[in-house]
């Protein structure tokens, strides 16, 4: 709609990869020591651990340097759908009141740039809505339909398997799991931060990187990937006299 009335319209940089999910006791002892006993799933007089993380990695075969950062960290939560369409998936997370739930999750996503997103979305200024569109789908498909998300233990992301472990793979995603080739979702160089990024994260906090940490299928939308055009200066909107974008599609 405002298209048609003429509003410049632009795309830009957003943040995707996926949700990792811990057991929240973990995250606890790793954050705690020996205190995080005294969490009790948030009726105990230390609350539940959260974390917040970020790093700079460089893609090998380009030295390009890329940003990978947890993102709404949520303690005590649950991880759940965003789509409406069983045919894309997305998924993002929450917390409950009182931080109950024996699951950690976050997003960790790596930064995408409009350039980015050529290969798959085009030249247009939509080009950051279809480049989504095409991973949520393959996310969807290793799924298997019915909103069902595609996880993977961060080992097997890390080796590029799937299917290293005989024990079961638990999650709070009501929508159900399969496990599945995560690693081959993303274009490389999301995947090889997100790898180099795990790695990074483990030393910050042993023990991040472990069997009990699932990756699930796909975080991507962070922020919206379009914006309304304005002026450097003034913030207006440059084809709209006395419009003023404001809020996340604005940038």
């Amino acid at each position: 709609m405002l298209v048609t009335k003429g509003i410049s319209i632009e795309p830009k940089p957003i943040a995707v990869g996926f949700r990792i999910e811990h057991p929240q006791e973990l995250i606890n002892r790793i954050q705690y020591g020996e205190f995080g006993s005294l969490c009790n799933r948030g009726k105990g007089n230390v609350p539940v651990a959260d974390y917040r993380l970020a790093t700079d990695v460089l893609i090998d075969d380009t030295m390009e340097k890329r940003s990978c950062f947890s993102f709404c960290m949520c303690p005590g939560g649950q991880i759940v759908p965003t789509s409406v369409n069983p045919e894309e998936l997305c998924v993002n997370g929450m917390s409950f009141s009182q931080r109950q739930s024996p699951y950690a999750n976050s997003a960790l996503v790596v930064n995408v740039n409009p350039e980015d997103m050529i290969e798959f979305g085009g030249e247009s200024s939509y080009r950051g809505v279809l480049w989504q569109k095409h991973f949520e789908r393959k996310a969807a498909t290793l799924g298997g339909g019915n909103l069902v998300a595609p996880v993977q233990r961060a080992t097997d992301f890390i080796d590029g398997r799937i299917g290293s472990s005989n024990t079961e793979i638990k999650s709070s995603y009501r929508m159900g799991i399969k496990e599945a080739p995560c690693h081959t979702i993303f274009p490389h160089f999301i995947t090889d931060a997100i790898r180099s990024a795990l790695i990074n994260f483990d030393r910050s906090m042993p023990g991040f990187l472990s069997e009990d940490a699932i990756l699930h299928g796909v975080e991507t939308r962070t922020s919206a990937p379009i914006q309304i055009t304005r002026h450097k200066e003034s913030l207006e909107c440059i084809s709209l006299k006395g419009l003023y974008p404001a809020g996340e599609g604005a940038g």
